[in-house]
Order: structure tokens, then sequence, then C-alpha cells
């Protein structure tokens, strides 16, 4: 075993430069608001910082002051995780695109990468880990591992180990957390490498022969840890359902009762003294084993509801967990206090919004988090709502009145509540929905608020009393999205089943569906590419049309215009399209065709003035980011992409004034962009 190994200290940001939301700026962003979804957390060897791995990149926090000092890989993002070297000179990752890089601590730099995983979705990379002495690089993901000598010239594998046709299902246990499978770890001496060669089946093999030296069975569940001893004698393992073995890898044998745990899955560490310890994890707790003793020596509750990622310092000593909450819990041994952090509101922003002053944005975040308003100017949490205390699960849409007075949000349990902003008190709970609620919108005048849902469900309520006004019927599927005319009167509403209908408020009575034609005569109609504009009209998209359906749909600021995104959740599918109707004749005035590599264009806004449309889409696989379009509605011209977004654009809001928009995205953050450069005044 190699000890006693001098740590390098990484370049990281000055202590004082603490304004995160302005680090690694895409171009053309001002500000960013949350940390973006976290994945991994893993301490370094000397235990001086933790590594986040996350949607937007990988963070390095100081585990003393648990305050963040660098974030790196942003030009992705998409990080599974993030683990140091034993030296703490690199930083090693795998993404969700199966791309293995290695970043040098000591300037933020990518100096070694590899297409690990070749261009199937499932083939991510799940686990990496240095061996011991630094020399060695392993990854694994579903059904494949490798190790390479990532220093040598090519960063080519040295070894490939895979599954025969591994099989999802494998990887199902009832009552059990997901957790990462496919587990490996290097020996201490560095000479050998521990893998899975089916679900429930350990191997090893040396790194130098290529010889397989140990073959270990016993395993009933796929397993989802391994861990050598700090002599090299022994192996412990951990597989779905919370069962620990040990294994004298010399007789292959076990050197201890199989032990399953209460909990939902557990972690493992060893201590120099070779102590192996066992953190039980619980949905609010954790309990911390000795095994060789068979006791428990500490508990502690978690400050959330406590999410799949978790680890233990390589010595053993310090634990990290993180919560559903948003927050990343760390204990120490010997202390009966545990310590939070982790401001970041990592959470997706499905929905957001400014306020009129133009200097408040809400984040419309998922789950627990809450609805968020930021402070733009101080770049700060103002408030959320709801108020601490009175939070739950709530879902993903939300509406702001257009006074500012009320904030409309779905609760978890498919109610709606509506919150009185300025007093924090709940105004009112509209319960008649008996489904999973997908839209919500004022009505310019705040006269009305309209909601729609799963299996077609689509109300009308008057504000004034908060009482049902109409309940609609049109839709055959749920309805995804809802768009009021500036005056008022009438609101249009999308569908999954393909539709979209305009309906007069104040009789409830549907006033015309909107035409789909499925090729328009009038070539002059189309925007895009000349290419993409004769395959579309010679029918080359028509096979997709019966899966085409609009998640988002808006009228332009002067009411002339009714625009929707269309698209298919067939990522391969070329029917990605914006179309445009006059409002009083319906008919199609234009359709913007998508660029190459853009699909699912389901986030719409207006510049305020009118003379913009904004669009954003899904990420593809191939690209780097998720485009967001600036359109000029009198040409229909594309006149700029912003490239930001690590995974899909979920909705877009410009500023009243028209300086600002702001995007959220799918990987946890709200990117704010300065768009006095692209707009004409």
């Amino acid at each position: 075993m190699i000890k006693n190994k001098q740590s390098i200290t990484p370049a990281l940001r000055p202590l004082d430069d603490t304004d995160v939301t302005t680090w690694e700026l895409p171009e053309g962003a001002i500000a960013r608001f949350g940390h973006g979804l976290r994945l991994d957390v893993e301490f370094s060897p000397d235990n001086a910082y933790l590594s986040v791995a996350t949607k937007i990149g990988f963070w390095i926090y100081d585990t003393e002051t648990l305050t963040p000092r660098a974030l790196w890989g942003t030009e992705r993002g998409m990080m599974n995780v993030a683990t140091f070297s034993h030296d703490t000179r690199w930083v090693a990752t795998g993404d969700q695109d199966g791309i293995l890089k290695v970043w040098d601590t000591q300037n933020g730099q990518c100096v070694a990468r590899t297409d690990w995983g070749g261009t199937e979705r499932r083939n991510v990379i799940l686990h990496v880990h240095f061996s011991p002495d630094d020399q060695y690089l392993a990854a694994s993901g579903f059904g494949h591992s490798a190790v390479y000598a990532w220093r040598e010239e090519g960063f080519e594998p040295i070894s490939n180990y895979k599954l025969e046709n591994p099989n999802f299902s494998d990887y199902k246990k009832e009552g059990t957390s997901y957790d990462r499978y496919f587990p490996i770890a290097f020996s201490p001496n560095s000479n050998l490498f521990a893998y899975v060669s089916s679900p429930e089946t350990i191997m090893i093999s040396d790194i130098n022969t290529g010889e397989d030296i140990a073959n270990l069975t016993g395993h009933t569940a796929p397993l989802h840890t391994l861990l050598f001893s700090p002599c090299g004698q022994f192996l412990a393992s951990a597989s779905l359902g919370a069962t620990v073995q040990v294994w004298d890898i010399q007789n292959e044998s076990l050197v201890m009762t199989p032990k399953t745990y209460e909990g939902n899955r557990v972690r493992l560490a060893y201590t120099p003294d070779e102590t192996l310890r066992v953190a039980d994890i619980y949905d609010d707790k954790i309990v911390m084993w000795d095994v060789s003793q068979h006791k428990k020596f500490d508990t502690f509750n978690t400050v959330g509801t406590t999410a799949d990622n978790a680890r233990f310092s390589k010595d053993g000593t310090k634990f990290a967990i993180t919560c559903r909450n948003r927050k990343i819990q760390i204990w120490h041994e010997g202390d009966s206090t545990t310590r939070s952090f982790f401001s970041g509101y990592g959470s997706i922003p499905y929905a957001v919004a400014f306020m009129q002053d133009n200097n408040t944005l809400i984040g419309g975040n998922w789950g627990s988090a809450g609805k968020i308003f930021w402070n733009i100017k101080k770049r700060e949490v103002q408030r959320i709502f709801p108020p601490s205390g009175k939070r739950r699960s709530l879902g993903r849409c939300m509406s702001l009145s257009p006074d500012d007075q009320f904030l409309a949000i779905n609760a978890g349990d498919n109610n709606v509540q509506i919150w009185h902003i300025e007093t924090e008190v709940l105004a009112a709970e509209l319960t008649e929905h008996e489904y999973r609620i997908y839209s919500l919108r004022f009505s310019p005048t705040g006269r009305h608020f309209v909601s729609g849902g799963l299996k077609e469900e689509l109300f009308v309520w008057d504000v004034a009393h908060w009482k049902k006004q109409h309940q609609l019927i049109g839709h055959t599927s749920s309805v995804e999205a809802i768009a009021f005319h500036p005056d008022g009167n009438r609101f249009v509403t999308s569908s999954r089943d393909g539709t979209a209908i305009l309906w007069n408020v104040e009789t409830g009575e549907q006033i015309s569906r909107l035409p789909l034609p499925e090729t328009l005569e009038d070539a002059s109609l189309y925007r895009g590419e000349p290419q993409e504009i004769e395959r579309v009209i010679n029918g080359g998209n028509l096979q997709y049309k019966k899966y085409q359906h609009m998640q988002s749909i808006v009228f332009s600021p002067c009411g002339n215009w009714i625009v929707g995104g269309l698209g298919t959740w067939n990522a391969d599918a070329l029917i990605n399209e914006i179309r445009l109707w006059d409002t009083e004749t319906l008919e199609t005035r234009l359709i913007f065709l998508q660029p190459n590599g853009c699909i699912r264009p389901w986030a719409l806004t207006f510049s305020p003035c009118g003379k913009y449309l904004v669009s954003g889409a899904w990420w593809k696989w191939g690209l780097d980011k998720a485009p967001i379009h600036l359109w000029d509605m009198s040409t229909g011209e594309n006149i700029h992409t912003f490239w930001g977004h690590a995974s899909d654009v979920q909705d877009l809001a410009f500023s009243p004034d028209g300086t600002l928009l702001a995007s959220g995205s799918y990987d946890g953050t709200i990117l704010l962009w300065d768009m006095k450069p692209y707009l004409s005044t």
C-alpha cells in the first residue's frame, strides 16, 4: 500500500471571489442562478476538498469552510462523477455522454479525454477510479469496464471487460433505492482490478498479466460497491438490498457471514487500521456500523429526505450525503453535530417569470425546493414560496398574476395553491383536479384563471371568488399549455393529442380548432434551410405527423399571432417546427423549420415589443449544449443562437423592459441573458 503520498494543492479561486452566479458563464449570459442538478459527491484523498458533480460541470468545495472554490467542465457539463487522483493533481470525470476526461487541478484544463461509451445512450459512465499510484485510470458503465494507462499517448484501454447483453430488468429490486451498478476497484498496490463479470459475480484480474486470479460468487442481487482493504488481502462488496459481504481474495471465500442492513442502501469504507465501516442509509437518518465488532457506533438524522448520492472519505472518517431539499450534509467522526451546505437550489426550474419591477425573477422549481424569487441586482434569493414549513412536493408549473399579487402553483396532491405574495398567505386552494396538473395561466385582466392537466382536464376559474366557472370539453389527452390573448377574452390551449383549441373565456365555448395541415402548398411560407424546405414540401416528414404535438403555445403581444412549438418524443423524427397562425383567420402564415440538431422547440416567448420570438429546444445527442434561437418576426430569420444550457430548455421569459431573457433548464439552472446587443430599439 502506498502511504504518506504528498498532496498537491489545487489552484483554486480566491476565497473572496464569492459571486458564483458569474463563474464560467457562456457567451451572452450575465448570471447563472442555481448550481445544477447534483449527480455525485466525493472527498479528495486528503479530505481537504469535496467534488460535486452536476449537470453543468463539477464544483470543488473547501470542506473546512464549506465554500465553493472552483467550477470546471462547463463546456459540456452532465458530469456523473468527479474523482481526485491520490495526489490531488488530477480530477477524472465521467459524463452522461460516455466521455472520460482528466483535468489538471493547477489550471482547470482538460488534459486527456476518450470516448469511452460510444454512441449508445445507456453507455454513460457510472464509476471512475485512479489507481493508488495514479498511473492507471478505470471507468465503468452499463455492462462495461475498462482500465487505461492514461498518461501514455493515445489514452487507449489496456484492458476491457464487457458483459454479454446486460439486461436493465436485472437491476430492479423491490423496496430498494436506485444505485450505481457495475462497480470497480483497484487494490492498494495498484496491481489488481476488481469488476463485475455478471450482475452478482465479482472478478479480480492482474493488470500486468491480464490473468483472472479470483472469481467471487454469492451475492443474490446486483452489486453496486467494491472496496479493497488497506492490506489488499480482503475485498468488501455490497449489493442492492443493502447486503454486505467480505472476501478473502486468495482463498476466494467469505470471511464473515453476509449481513443485510435495514436501510435501503449502504456505503462502505475501510479505516487505515483495517476497520470496515458501513453507513446504513434510511430515508431520514444514517446509522454508522463497525462491521468487525458488529455494532453501531453513531447515528444522525438527515436535514432532509436522503437522495442517492453519498460517499465516505477514503479513510472513513468523514461522510457526505445529498438530501432532496438540495442540501449536502457532512458527518465527521467523533463530532456529535453534522454540517450542511450547498445553497445552489439544484432542482429543475420548469418555469420562469419576471415581476414588473424588472429586478425580481421567479424560478418555478420542482419538488420541495419551492418557487424561488431571485433578486437580479444582488444575485441572491429574496424569498421562497410556499413559506418555510409549508412546502411539500410541488409540481412543475406556476403562473404569476398580472398585478404581481398572486402566485399560482400546482401542489403534489393535484391541487392548485394560490399564494398572496406580499403577505405570504395561502389565498385559495383549488381542488377540482383529479389528476396531475400540467398548465396554469392567469388572464391579462386578472379576472380569470385557467388550469389544465392530465386526462384532458381543463377548468376556468373566477378569480374574484376562486370558484369554478367552466369545465371545458374538447381535448382527448393532457393539456400541455395555455396562452391568453392580450384582451383577456380568448385563450388557446394545446394538448398531447396533437390539437390546439381557441376558447371564449366568458362562455367556455370553443371558438375554433387551429388547423394543422400536413404541408403547405406555398413554399414561401416556410423559413429554414432550402434543402429542408424541399424535403418537407415533398412529404419527407409525414410518417411522423401522427406523433406531433405542441407542448408550448403563445400569443404575440399585439395579439395578431398565435405561435406553437411542434415536435415529437421521437428524437430522430424530422418534424420539429414553429408554426405561426393569424389570430383572426387562423390561417397558417409562417412555419419556421428548425436548424439541424434542434429538436422539440417547446419553450417560446415574445419580446415585449413583439418584433422578436425566442425558442428554446431540448438537447440532442451529439451536441454540447441545447440551443436557444432568436427569430426576427418580420423576416422569419434566425438572427442569433445562444448556447448555454447542458440539457433541455424548459421555459423562457423576457423582463418587462425587454433587456433581459431568462431561460430555465433541465440542467437545474436559470441563465440570465443580456438582450440589448441583439434587439434593435
